[in-house]
């Protein structure tokens, strides 16, 4: 028997199932604006936030934003992987406080990864913190070996100071043929402390060669010293391990009491542009320094950096910070693409740990020696200011300092 039922019933019924469907599409416009589904059923990925560290502003901003500048290129020339990455920049102001401020700042807003900064103290503390916080830190150009030792978080673009150190050591001995080398150190920075010992280590290989050091505080440089030092020690080269500033200081000092001593350092001075602007009042100093990039890699990644940066800034030279911060972004972007869809920062740590990438500097991973460093070219400049070229190209293998 068929059932009936009043007129006002139906409406009751109507209104109820009415707000079932409203309730239940709510729901599930609820779920797909998480990522789950899209209206047509098909899955849809969140982008993987990742924040950009580095000094826009303060003392190393020169340098940093040109870091900036390779992001932008990475942007440019890889559409495909920037859909897949949420990239917002932070500013540390290039000190260590603001650094552990922005940090702070980004893990807040739930950032599980972090690419930037150049100087070795600042990539320490981010180190670290990434390993407190289970966030995954690539920094593209610190080069201090400590940044990344028993840090299963953080990876380096950039060779260490290890390999800096050997390779200028043999630089310094079987090409320049020097005797007698004075090293400059900084016994406040304990970058430069280990570079300084990398390079000596290196040197004792050569017996014949003999060192001495002149130490300063990167505020007290102690000038009167090291004027007296050089008239004692008499040496045929110098090698300095501080950052740009200072060393430009003592490097000019040394150059007006000597003009033909000749200057040996590490990737501090890779940037052209502050070498032209902090050393412009001695265009005839002859400098040797390694670079950590070369825009003579002969391959299609860094031939489309190339092509991409002068169409972008033709007026510029394309740098090593730009060029390397474009290495850490690629790199990152292509272990999150192995890892698939809203991938876990475990996950992409392992494709990290055990992929080879492609990079502008020829394919790189991070499976050799007891860090995330990789076995990289070093390459060395020397310049007059001017111009720069490059001189040399060594590589050496991976050695913890004892």
């Amino acid at each position: 028997m068929l059932q009936s039922y009043a007129p006002g019933m139906v409406w009751v019924r109507l209104r109820v199932l009415n707000t079932f469907l409203r309730v239940f599409f709510f729901l599930f416009l609820s779920l797909t604006a998480k990522s789950s589904f899209s209206v047509d059923g098909i899955r849809s990925v969140a982008k993987v936030k990742v924040a950009f560290l580095y000094a826009h502003t303060g003392a190393n901003s020169l340098i940093e934003n040109e870091m900036k500048k390779g992001a932008q290129i990475f942007k440019a020339t890889h559409p495909e992987e920037v859909q897949k990455i949420n990239l917002v920049f932070f500013d540390n102001k290039g000190s260590i406080e603001n650094t552990l401020a922005e940090l702070k700042k980004i893990k807040e807003q739930e950032f599980n990864y972090v690419i930037g900064l150049r100087r070795g103290e600042e990539a320490m503390a981010a180190s670290q913190f990434a390993e407190e916080n289970e966030m995954l830190f690539i920094t593209p150009l610190a080069t201090f070996s400590k940044v990344t030792l028993g840090k299963k978080n953080t990876f380096q673009i950039a060779a260490n100071e290890v390999l800096l150190g050997a390779a200028l050591a043999r630089f310094a001995a079987l090409d320049l043929k020097r005797n007698k080398i004075l090293i400059l150190s900084n016994n406040r920075s304990v970058f430069s402390q280990a570079f300084s010992e990398s390079f000596e280590k290196g040197v004792k290989q050569f017996p014949a060669i003999t060192m001495d050091r002149h130490y300063s505080n990167g505020y007290e440089l102690s000038l009167e010293s090291l004027q007296q030092k050089i008239g004692k020690f008499k040496p045929d080269l110098v090698f300095v391990s501080d950052e740009i500033s200072n060393s430009a200081i003592l490097a000019k000092y040394i150059h007006k009491i000597d003009p033909y001593l000749p200057f040996l350092t590490g990737d501090s001075f890779g940037n052209e542009k502050a070498i032209k602007l902090l050393l412009k009042d001695v265009p005839k100093m002859r400098l040797y320094f390694t670079s950590l990039w070369s825009n003579r890699k002969r391959n299609s990644e860094n031939e489309k950096f190339i092509t991409e940066y002068k169409k972008t800034f033709p007026k510029e030279i394309p740098s090593q910070e730009a060029g390397l911060t474009y290495d850490a972004l690629y790199v990152l972007a292509q272990a999150i693409q192995k890892a698939g869809d809203n991938p876990s920062v475990d996950r992409v740590r392992y494709f990290l740990e055990h992929m080879s990438f492609t990079s502008t500097q020829g394919d790189l991973d991070f499976k050799s020696g007891p860090t995330h460093s990789p076995i990289k070219d070093v390459y060395i400049k020397v310049t007059k200011i001017s111009k720069s070229k490059v001189v040399k190209t060594l590589r050496s293998k991976w050695k913890p300092i004892p």
